[in-house]
Parts: C-alpha cells; sequence; structure tokens
C-alpha cells in the first residue's frame, strides 16, 4: 500500500485549531458573559463582607448579591429571548423561564442550550455553599457564652484599644500574669448584643475581679473594652481604674509608659 497516494477526507490546519473571536461591537455582548458575572456574584459578597461594620450593611450586602443573581439571570433571559425568537421554541422558553427562580438550574439549563458544559452552574453552587456556611450572621449562629471566653483570651489586647504593637500580648496571657498563680474563673453573662465576662481571682493575695464587655451584633464583633476592676471589694474608678486597666493588660509597658510621663513632667 502506497501511503503517499492515499487521499484524506480532513487534514489538519493550524487555523483550526486557535481561532480568535471577532471584536466586540459597541453595545454587543460576549455570549455568557453575563452568566459568569452571575456566577461569580456569591464572591463578591464574601470578599465585600469584610468591609460591613454591622449587621445592617451585613444585610443590605447579602439582600443585594441575592437580588443581583436572580436579576442577572432574568436580564439574560430577555436578552436570549429577544435574539433568538426564531429558534427558541415555547418548550425551552418555558423550561428556562420556570428556571430563573433556581439560579443553578438556570445556568445549566442555559448553557446546555448552549452546549457549553455546567461549569458555571458548579462554580455557582460551589460558592453559594461556600457563602452561606461563611457569612458573618450563619457564623454569628455560633457564638454564645461558652465560646465567647475562649475567643477573647485569643485576642490581641490592642484590639481592646490599649497601645502596644505585640500581638502576643492577648487577653488570656495578660490575665494568667496578673492574677496570682495563674489561677482565675470566668464567668459570661449575655444581655442583647453585650457578652460581659467577669473574670475573678487573687492578685497579691486579695481578691479580685476584672470585667470586660464584648459586643456581637449577631454579625460581627463590634467592641471589646475592658469595665470595671475590683479589688478587696473596692471598685475602682476614673484614674486609677484606667491605671490599673494598663498594669493588667499592658504589663512591663504600663510601668515604661508611667515612668516616661513622670520624667516628661520632671523636665
Amino acid at each position: 500500500m502506497d501511503l503517499n497516494n492515499m487521499q484524506f477526507s480532513w487534514q489538519y490546519s493550524p487555523e483550526q485549531k486557535f481561532q480568535l473571536k471577532p471584536r466586540l461591537a459597541r453595545g454587543e455582548r460576549s455570549v455568557g458573559g453575563g452568566l459568569w458575572c452571575v456566577a461569580l456574584l456569591p464572591l463578591a459578597g464574601i470578599v465585600l463582607e469584610s468591609f460591613a461594620v454591622d449587621k445592617y450593611s451585613g444585610a443590605v450586602l447579602w439582600l443585594t448579591v441575592i437580588f443581583m443573581i436572580f436579576f442577572g439571570c432574568r436580564a439574560d433571559l430577555k436578552h436570549y429571548d429577544l435574539n433568538n425568537a426564531d429558534v427558541l421554541d415555547d418548550t425551552a422558553r418555558k423550561s428556562l423561564a420556570k428556571a430563573v427562580w433556581i439560579p443553578p438550574l438556570y445556568l445549566y439549563r442555559r448553557d446546555k442550550m448552549r452546549r457549553a458544559g455546567a461549569t458555571k452552574c458548579a462554580v455557582l453552587v460551589i460558592l453559594t455553599a461556600a457563602a452561606i456556611f461563611s457569612n458573618g450572621f450563619v457564623q454569628g449562629l455560633t457564638v454564645n457564652e461558652k465560646n465567647v471566653p475562649d475567643r477573647l483570651e485569643n485576642t490581641p489586647v490592642s484590639v481592646m484599644g490599649f497601645d502596644t504593637s505585640d500581638d502576643d500580648k492577648t487577653v488570656g496571657k495578660m490575665l494568667e500574669s496578673w492574677f496570682d498563680d495563674g489561677a482565675y474563673e470566668c464567668d459570661c453573662t449575655h444581655s442583647g448584643d453585650i457578652y460581659e465576662l467577669v473574670y475573678s481571682g487573687r492578685h497579691g493575695k486579695i481578691s479580685a475581679e476584672v470585667t470586660v464587655n464584648v459586643e456581637h451584633d449577631g454579625f460581627i464583633f463590634k467592641d471589646i473594652t475592658a469595665e470595671g476592676i475590683t479589688i478587696d471589694g473596692k471598685e475602682l474608678k476614673d484614674d486609677e481604674l484606667k491605671d490599673m486597666q494598663k498594669e493588667i493588660f499592658l504589663g512591663d509597658e504600663a510601668e515604661e509608659e508611667s515612668e516616661a510621663a513622670e520624667e516628661d513632667s520632671e523636665k
């Protein structure tokens, strides 16, 4: 058999492998481009959630994301219907119209008609699941009197407004170093958005209590503040309270700060 004389009905051409899409005209939409925006909207919500400052801004953010997902599907259906009225039969049109209210199903059916696979549907499902389990409202359901003390003890004291750059100084470590033998108990109560934590033990062989308030609005931790201190039954106030708070949560840095203040006053 002479292979050189054989004729093939198809021959490979490099131009068939790499085909550049024509540049879109002004006002023209890319095929499937809007659907990718819909599929990636939950990711945008996850990223933007870090900028939400309370439960109200968080609610507005996620309601906007949900609205934009449905709006994107609806707008795509309208655009697809207008541009494919001649080839889109009633059955396919009704199928897409019903699926609009279930965005992943809409993306699946829409791409199935385009024979484009189910990548967008899978991306939307995965990102939606991630958004559901990671958003502040769902995470807020896990916040309670039992785990707030553990979370607080691992929190740097700088979050409480104390001037220090040492992130190793956590609330738990500083309380442990202040109470005698590092022994203390914590009682946590919850009222509204405020968790009140009262740490009790002995300091200098005298009974002492340190109160810290944690504010969580069901979406994020808004504020952590050092509140009252009671030593041997006496509640500290004003400058005495502030100095003791610095002593507890800043440790040696509080002494250095007071010494520097004394030197400045002597000059």
